[in-house]
């Protein structure tokens, strides 16, 4: 059996939170998580949004019947197989997605924010993809492992944050020390990072500070 990879024209969801003008200042691409849809997921932004400010959600483009097969429906970023394909796929994709964000709001600056599965999509990105944003908000999501040269040296001078929850059952407080450590150890990198009280969830208020002062 030979396989072989075509590119093919598709369309992909993203939701827009504000509006994209020239008067818009900051936008932030939200990456949302694992089995999550962008119309469920902006709802965590609506009162941040103002005239200076959006919020750009494109859609993970695998999605998937969340149990059996009917029901909900949840999409994600990849899975383990061909995982190296779904990872350019990604950096295409957001490329994409950032070239008609700037050209609708030519004088903003670019943010990035992930939460769980959209930590990792955004940080590979990094030093991938045309763009380079003026930070990342990474919100209980793992930092991937195997982060390549050209994205640790981004993170080098890239503003960052990062924030875990104390009772996060996907990622618990040991893991969150594993990962810290080895970004230092092995790759170099003393990321910003703190703890929130609760679960793999937003905190709405600290979520609004983090966000306020990473424009700054």
């Amino acid at each position: 059996m030979n396989t072989h990879w075509l590119e093919v024209p598709q369309q992909q969801r993203v939701d827009v939170v504000g509006t994209l003008t020239a008067e818009t200042k900051e936008f932030w691409l939200g990456l949302h998580g694992y089995g999550q849809l962008v119309q469920f997921f902006s709802r965590h932004f609506l009162d941040l949004a103002n005239l200076h400010r959006a919020f750009i959600f494109p859609q993970g483009p695998h999605k998937f019947y969340l149990e059996g097969v009917h029901g909900r429906v949840g999409a994600s970023w990849m899975t383990k197989e061909d995982r190296l394909v779904d990872i350019q796929n990604q950096w295409a994709y957001l490329d994409q997605v950032l070239r008609w964000a700037t050209a609708e709001a030519p004088n903003a600056r670019i943010h990035f924010l992930g939460f769980s599965q959209g930590v990792a999509t955004g940080m590979r990105y990094l030093g991938h993809g045309t763009y380079t944003p003026t930070s990342f908000l990474a919100w209980a999501g793992s930092w991937p492992p195997d982060l390549q040269p050209q994205s640790v040296e981004v993170l080098k001078y890239l503003r960052f944050k990062g924030w875990f929850g104390s009772d996060d059952a996907f990622i618990g407080v040991e893991k969150q020390s594993q990962i810290i450590t080895h970004y230092r150890e092995e790759l170099g990198l003393e990321l910003d990072w703190d703890r929130y009280e609760g679960g793999h969830t937003f905190d709405k208020v600290i979520l609004a500070e983090a966000i306020t002062q990473l424009e700054q």
